[in-house]
């Protein structure tokens, strides 16, 4: 009985000697793989993150949104009427403009929403609301409903006085103030149509 216990703890201390010097040889065979890999890369000194980065196929928001913004917000517009007629030499299909309550209300049609999206529009309507609260205009916020050429309601942006105000003032830049007016642009999605017959 004595020399099974002895056999069996001779046994298991062979086998726990094996097993620590087959982990001690695939250490020392791995540090080998991974130093020889690292030899085989070059030093990264920079990352060429431009070959990977694709040409942007419109100009960046930000562009987008000063320009407009600033070219409306140094126009001559004096009233609801102004800011329409304005609006309207830039090819915008202004429906309506009207005051309903302390919100001045406006409804356009996008034409080119499949090009250019609502964000060209939009940055104008900032910047002429701009324009229109810098010459004395009184409301709490702008409201425009974007109509498509059906003409049907499909989407909404918000202007509000008081960031227009910190725009006139210098509080916002026109990015900022651009921001402000496009994060609430609700729009409906319209599922893209397959010209595909169901027998082909």
């Amino acid at each position: 009985m004595d020399r099974n216990a002895s056999g069996e703890e001779y046994e298991g201390s062979t086998r726990r000697r094996f097993l620590q010097g087959g982990t001690v040889v695939a250490a020392v065979g791995l540090a080998g793989c991974i130093e020889e890999m690292g030899t085989e890369f070059p030093k990264n000194t920079e990352w060429p993150v431009s070959e990977y980065v694709p040409d942007l196929p419109v100009e960046e928001r930000s562009a987008i949104l000063v320009e407009r913004i600033t070219e409306l917000a140094d126009a001559d517009i004096s009233d609801p009427g102004g800011l329409a007629s304005t609006l309207e030499e830039y090819e915008m299909t202004v429906e309506s403009v009207e005051r309903d309550r302390d919100v001045l209300t406006l409804e356009y049609v996008n034409t080119d929403r499949d090009d250019e999206g609502n964000i060209h529009d939009v940055a104008l309507l900032a910047g002429g609301y701009a324009a229109l609260i810098d010459a004395g205009y009184d409301a709490v916020a702008l409201g425009a409903t974007i109509l498509d050429d059906a003409p049907a309601s499909y989407g909404s942006a918000t202007v509000e006085t008081v960031r227009a105000a910190e725009y006139n003032t210098g509080e916002l830049t026109a990015a900022e103030y651009g921001e402000l007016v496009v994060s609430t642009i609700e729009s409906q999605r319209y599922e893209p149509e397959v010209g595909v017959s169901p027998e082909e």
